[in-house]
């Protein structure tokens, strides 16, 4: 028999904690609702990317690929025994759309038919084409269907896509590098140094961060023209960097927060202020070298405007950014291709992010408290 008591005792311990606890369940039901509306977009570019040409078009909704079948290498041209009317057209056209296709077989993915595709054709309930299709695939005139990794490969081989993954890369480790070195010096300076016009400085750099992005574009670009610095990707690493260096604020909160005992210990041993900066200051911020690093990567990665401006006149040094976007414009419709596309730009950016994550919140909480 249950126990009343310790029912009763058990509903108040639930009621107790529904009270003030409960608003959390509503709160996370609202935040995975969030992430998985947000996680669908992404989810359909990887599965689009893995699709047949034919199954991206027609099923732009779906965000995974089905469950297909393609037609043996050793199928026969002619029907086999045992097999039905739709059976044996369905092998019929397989085989003549291979033969159609034969010159281009190695730069596209092999035909397919799903049980959908069949039920449509020959007009019939989705079980009977279902249980068809795993006859023919028993007898071997079929092969299971599979992800397709043949899209990447066209976008690397035939649009010299890895030409421009590599321009990317020169192009964001230098990126990084460079805000990196100048954020954390002129941070340690502002936050430790006294120097004639250290204000107006600050000065500056607020008005650089507060002005419109738009508003600076024209004078920048005519900058480097005249520089000639747009000629080679260094106008490109210059003008990003540039966009990076107001992470100084960052930089110099966070040394505002290491000891002076440590830096007045090195002067009294000798080191001047370079020494103290590279030997003492700068292993001791790698929270926010981390943090600082991250954003540079990111905003190199994935800016589009700045590389777009910079590389006018040769399209052959286009990062990424700019790349995916002409892919998009010269090929359309071709949605397995343009997502494969895609994802080479936005899975390596995600893989890094999602490993430096918790480096993130630790720099900025660190760097924002003074204590």
């Amino acid at each position: 028999m249950p126990d009343p008591v310790r029912g009763a005792a058990l509903r108040r311990s639930l009621a107790s904690w529904l009270r003030y606890r409960g608003w959390t369940l509503i709160v996370h039901a609202v935040l995975i609702a969030f992430g998985v509306a947000n996680l669908y977009p992404f989810i359909w570019m990887l599965g689009t990317s893995f699709k047949a040409e034919e199954e991206a078009s027609t099923q732009r909704q779906t965000p995974l690929p089905q469950v297909k079948y393609r037609l043996a290498a050793t199928a026969p041209e002619e029907p086999q025994a045992g097999l039905n009317h739709r059976q044996s057209s369905m092998l019929r056209m397989l085989h003549e759309e291979n033969l159609r296709r034969a010159e281009s077989r190695a730069a596209f993915p092999e035909d397919r038919w799903t049980a959908e595709a069949y039920a449509r054709k020959f007009h019939v309930e989705p079980s009977v084409a279902q249980a068809e299709i795993d006859a023919m695939a028993s007898q071997g005139l079929l092969i299971g269907g599979r992800l397709q990794p043949e899209n990447y490969w066209i976008v690397l081989k035939n649009e010299n896509f890895i030409l421009h993954f590599l321009t990317t890369l020169v192009v964001t480790i230098a990126v990084v590098l460079l805000t990196v070195l100048s954020s954390s010096m002129l941070g340690y300076a502002l936050a430790r140094l006294r120097f004639p016009g250290k204000m107006l400085v600050l000065a500056l750099m607020l008005a650089g961060a507060v002005a419109p992005r738009e508003a600076v574009i024209i004078p920048i670009f005519r900058l480097l023209k005249s520089l000639g610095a747009l000629n080679g990707i260094w106008g490109m690493v210059l003008w990003l960097t540039g966009v990076g260096i107001g992470n100084a604020f960052l930089m110099a909160g966070f040394f505002l927060t290491l000891p002076k005992e440590v830096e007045e210990a090195a002067a009294v041993d000798g080191a001047g202020p370079f020494r103290t900066f590279f030997d003492v200051a700068l292993p001791m911020a790698r929270p926010i070298v981390t943090t600082v690093g991250l954003f540079a990567f990111l905003n190199a990665w994935n800016n589009f405007l700045i590389p777009l401006l910079c590389t006018v006149s040769r399209p052959s040094m286009q990062p990424l950014a700019v790349a995916v976007y002409n892919f998009q414009r010269g090929h359309p419709g071709k949605w397995q291709e343009i997502n494969a596309a895609a994802a080479i730009m936005i899975v390596p950016a995600v893989i890094i992010f999602l490993i430096l994550q918790r480096h993130i919140v630790k720099g900025i909480a660190v760097g924002a408290v003074k204590g």
